[in-house]
């Protein structure tokens, strides 16, 4: 009885071991960020009104996320370097910006100014979406610049390696 014991953790332990090594594939993954985030600017007006410059290196799209109260209001404007072109768009619960090219062809632009005004039936966060040309070769740098309330937040996602 006690020798069919041992076997049976040795055969346990056997399998569990080989189990986990067998038919693994050492695979290595790297992720790279959509897009490299600078803070250019960042000031504040009158201690309500915060104002931030970013510079964004864009290699496909990225989601700046800005939480806002019922009722406060964001001025905006982005533009590229060197005639790049870029689709932008802003969205709580569904989009309520979307850039408009004036050129029926493409969605995609070179600068706009944008505002509106947060509800609560848009929700509390709202994304400011940049997205490059899947055309682009490289990287595409973009300008934005807010003014909102500083009770707001703005946050920026970040890569890994």
């Amino acid at each position: 009885m006690l020798k069919k014991i041992a076997c049976l953790v040795l055969a346990l332990a056997i399998i569990g071991v080989g189990g986990c090594s067998l038919g693994a594939k050492s695979t290595t993954s790297t992720t790279t960020a959509a897009a490299a985030v600078t803070s250019v600017r960042e000031a504040t007006i009158a201690k309500v009104w915060t104002m931030k410059q970013l510079q964004i290196d864009l290699t496909k799209s990225i989601g700046i996320i800005l939480t806002l109260k019922d009722g406060d209001t964001v001025d905006g404007y982005f533009y590229t370097l060197k005639g790049d072109l870029a689709s932008f768009n802003v969205s709580g619960n569904s989009v309520i910006y979307s850039s408009k090219p004036t050129n029926s062809e493409t969605s995609l632009i070179n600068s706009d100014r944008f505002s509106f005004t947060a509800s609560t039936a848009q929700g509390i966060a709202y994304t400011l979406n940049v997205t490059a040309p899947s055309s682009a070769s490289g990287k595409t740098t973009v300008f934005l610049e807010l003014i909102y309330p500083s009770s707001g937040s703005l946050y920026v996602p970040f890569g890994t390696k």
